[in-house]
């Protein structure tokens, strides 16, 4: 038997945001609930494959065509979409901002 609430996956220290934490969770067998620190979302499965196919494009995870039929039985097709990237891209991420002006004038005058 599977007990809800069930915690999937949390990230702490994340750039942005009041909180800077982003937990993930099954609610119940049809929602995962996205919770950016109090504030959350609720997302369906036909939901949460159509982000997921979205994003894996974005970072070139993606390589074939997926088809999402809807609770109403409508396709949705997501077709991978060929960009050439520069070979010599830097593909890490970038550093993060410093977090206020005090912080950014210490580091402008201390190079």
């Amino acid at each position: 038997m599977k007990h809800f609430p069930k915690p999937l996956i949390s990230f702490r220290k994340l750039q942005g945001g009041q909180f800077g934490t982003l937990d993930v969770s099954a609610t119940d067998p049809h929602y995962v609930q996205l919770a950016l620190g109090t504030d959350f979302i609720q997302v369906t499965r036909s939901q949460w494959i159509a982000l997921r196919s979205t994003i894996d494009r974005f970072f070139g995870c993606e390589t074939e065509t997926v088809v999402l039929v809807g609770e109403d039985g409508e396709a949705v097709i997501f077709e991978e979409r060929e960009e050439e990237l520069d070979d010599e891209e830097d593909f890490r991420p970038p550093p993060p901002p410093p977090r206020n002006r005090q912080q950014q004038r210490r580091r402008s005058t201390a190079g």
